[in-house]
């Protein structure tokens, strides 16, 4: 099969009608000054444009320099939009940038390489970049299905082996990478910042409750103070929401799995360096026909240090989709693929040194359970939907009459039963209020808060004894 030239996931083809992002970015970027930066840079007199690609975050151009070797360079710069770019991106360059070096530097991992970039929004190109060289390869998302179990088995042996390099390298807390100006005097100029550095303030849990601002030394921690975020959040937003207690029921469940799957002995000797999208589209290889070969690992966008059981999980390439039908024909294979994974990275550890704790080849053997819950826990209720009654049946042994009983008891004779009361109460409270001041005033998935204010405002519309006084009474 012909090799052929392929960039980031963030970069895969996106029509250009679809996103008014991409002529907006394409017509601020001054291409003219990004040309002649990487000529002055590489020494030529002149290059051209060629082939663009655009994805979720980024607008890619090809450039194609006038020199003996034909180089090319692959030029990114961030995508933005009406209200201009996303207050994250200088961080987010500056880990990625970062982390690229240390992988570069410290490891045999194949990459490509940073030859130029900007943070600056200014200047004479009017927006951040990053040049970098162009890789040969074929993403392994374009090949793996078709490919034999012979193949299979060589492209998974060099796939754990960069996993095993990114293992053994260790750090003091989660986070994103950056490195400070090399100076005399010694000291390591990698260090790790909070990974909130590479985000926007969104209205998401970890944002909304300074998770990503607190150091977590173990996943443990981390999980359960997420866990009861969620359930804070639960009570604070779609106030009235009939089925509260049974979403709220479950993130109880979640929070009572922490123990069980998050053993915080596993972060004790660091937290292993972690590509940010290892999915099969960022793996290239080459020589498909023969002997395949991995060329280079690309888009190492919102890379950094994550907790080792988040790490220790199989490739999502060899994992189940969760919307895929139960005789789906890639189950089987998957099966066989983990299989051949386990002995492989089995056989691998046993001829290597590696760090302390658990050794990878268990955790990852072992990892279902915690995929499975960070899937849940991470994800919009409409995305998890599959993924819970699986996370369920892999806990309790079945997904059915039992587990039924299970969250009905909780709810209504167990300990849950006080929170039931309160969302019932709740529910009576945001009817009532509906019916007296009218549901273009008292909007669904309203949040607590903000119907406690609103009630406020027109208490004296309320007799008294009614459900919504109780209810406001009951809490203030």
């Amino acid at each position: 099969m012909a090799n052929k030239v392929i960039m980031s996931s963030s970069a895969s083809s996106t029509c250009f009608h679809t996103d008014p992002r991409i002529k907006m970015t394409f017509d601020v970027v001054n291409w003219d000054a990004l040309s002649s930066l990487a000529c002055k840079h590489f020494q030529v007199d002149s290059s051209h444009w060629g082939a663009q690609k655009s994805g979720g975050y980024n607008l890619i151009r090809f450039l194609h320099l006038h020199d003996s070797q034909n180089t090319t360079l692959i030029a990114r710069v961030p995508l933005r939009d009406e209200e201009g770019l996303d207050t994250s991106i200088p961080k987010r360059i500056e880990s990625e940038v970062a982390t690229m070096e240390y992988v570069e530097r410290y490891t045999n991992i194949p990459l490509p390489h940073v030859c130029h970039y900007s943070v600056d929004a200014g200047g004479d190109v009017r927006s951040p970049y990053i040049l970098m060289t162009k890789v040969e390869g074929t993403p392994l998302a374009s090949v793996w299905d078709d490919m034999d179990d012979e193949k299979r088995r060589i492209v998974l042996r060099q796939v754990i082996g960069v996993l095993l390099e990114l293992w053994s390298h260790r750090f003091d807390k989660v986070g994103a990478l950056f490195k400070r100006p090399e100076r005399g005097g010694g000291k390591d100029p990698w260090y790790i910042e909070s990974s909130t550095v590479l985000k926007n303030p969104t209205d998401t849990i970890e944002c909304q409750y300074n998770l990503l601002t607190t150091s977590f030394p173990h996943a443990a921690d981390y999980w359960l103070a997420y866990s009861n975020a969620y359930l804070r959040n639960e009570c604070e937003t779609r106030f009235g929401y009939k089925a509260k207690e049974y979403s709220y029921a479950h993130g109880w469940f979640m929070r009572s799995l922490v123990p069980a799957l998050f053993d915080p002995s596993n972060d004790a000797h660091g937290h292993p360096l972690t590509h940010g999208d290892f999915h099969s589209q960022n793996i290239m290889f080459t020589d498909l026909d023969t002997h395949p070969r991995l060329s280079a690992v690309i888009d190492w966008e919102f890379s950094g240090t994550e907790y080792v059981s988040t790490f220790g999980q199989y490739p999502f390439f060899i994992v189940d989709h969760p919307w895929w039908d139960e005789d789906h024909p890639l189950r089987e294979r998957n099966v066989r693929d983990q299989a051949t994974f386990d002995e492989i990275l089995f056989e691998e550890e046993r001829t290597s040194a590696r760090v302390g704790g658990a050794p990878l080849s268990r955790l990852i053997s072992e990892s279902y359970g915690v995929y499975l819950f960070q899937q849940v826990m991470q994800f919009p209720r409409e995305m998890y939907a599959p993924l819970f009654p699986l996370l369920v049946k892999h806990v309790l042994g079945e997904y059915g009459d039992f587990s039924y009983s299970y969250f009905d008891a909780l709810l209504e004779n167990g300990i849950l039963k006080k929170e039931l009361t309160r969302f019932d109460q709740e529910a009576e409270a945001f009817l009532e209020a509906r019916r007296v001041l009218g549901e273009e005033k008292v909007k669904m998935l309203i949040r607590l808060v903000e119907f406690k204010d609103l009630i406020a405002k027109d208490l004296e519309r309320f007799n008294e004894g009614s459900v919504v006084r109780e209810w406001l009474a009951s809490v203030t």
